[in-house]
């Protein structure tokens, strides 16, 4: 996971996540199936380890506000996301994927628009967030903002940089 999350995923070889993993390339095919059940496996472990804790974050007790701002924390300070995000850089370059690695990126996509609407929707019934626009609209710009924050941080942005623009980007949420 780290190898393609620290590089491009494009730029490791098979024969180099076998060398890294020290194992044979049939055994990796045994257990994979092919490049693209690695490629999933990979993503789908990245989301349970790393993703885990935003979706937690969206549907935690935090005051609307608090949410906002643990996001731009996670986004402009988290040390994991100094080489980006790995789901971010995916989504980037899905057409490099085959087909189980493509339909895992969208349902995971359809589950983050999820959790983000689900969390404008709780911040408008507690009159937290009057953001009069519709709450999938916003959840899919907080999602692709918090995605560009990320990218920032991978091109070697420092935090402050990064969180001052996530800030300027999210304050028409506020």
């Amino acid at each position: 996971m780290n190898a393609y999350w620290q590089d491009d995923r494009a730029a490791i070889s098979v024969n180099a996540v076998c060398a890294l993993a020290g194992v044979s390339k049939p055994s990796l095919y045994r257990d994979f199936g092919s490049e693209d059940g690695l490629t999933a496996a990979v993503l789908e472990r990245y989301g349970q380890t790393v993703l885990v804790g935003v979706e937690a974050l969206l549907s935690s007790s935090q005051s609307y506000g608090a949410k906002l701002d643990a996001l731009v924390s996670f986004a402009a300070d988290d040390p994991q996301m100094e080489a980006g995000c790995l789901f971010v850089k995916m989504r980037a370059t899905r057409s490099r994927f085959g087909p189980q690695t493509r339909a895992l990126l969208a349902a995971m996509e359809k589950h983050f628009q999820a959790h983000y609407t689900q969390f404008f929707t709780d911040a408008a019934a507690c009159g937290e967030w009057h953001g009069g626009v519709a709450t999938d609209l916003a959840a899919n710009y907080l999602q692709e903002q918090m995605g560009l924050a990320v990218s920032q941080r991978a091109t070697g942005k420092l935090s402050e940089a990064v969180r001052a623009f996530l800030m300027l980007a999210i304050s028409v949420l506020r």
